[in-house]
């Protein structure tokens, strides 16, 4: 439970990075159809950002189940990007 919450907060301030940046509004204009529109979908770059932040972590802890921790952690990063 504790690691979705820390994954949720790195994913949140990852993407707050990103927007900032200016890597987002790049995807959007630059991406083809579906990274473009995966792009305006916080839910969607949530998702996948917790999902990539979990691959590593699932490694190190040798638990194959924890790639749905990616799946758990898109609404309260979602909800944190909405503050």
């Amino acid at each position: 439970m504790i690691v979705v919450v820390l994954v949720a907060l790195a994913a949140a301030f990852l993407l707050l990075l990103a927007t900032k940046v200016g890597i987002i509004e790049w995807m959007q204009t630059h991406g083809d159809k579906y990274i473009s529109k995966m792009a305006d979908c916080y839910f969607c770059l949530s998702f996948w950002t917790g999902t990539l932040i979990f691959i590593p972590v699932m490694l190190w802890y040798d638990a194959p189940l924890m790639i749905f921790g990616g799946m758990f952690s898109a609404p309260l990063t979602r909800y944190l990007l909405a503050l």
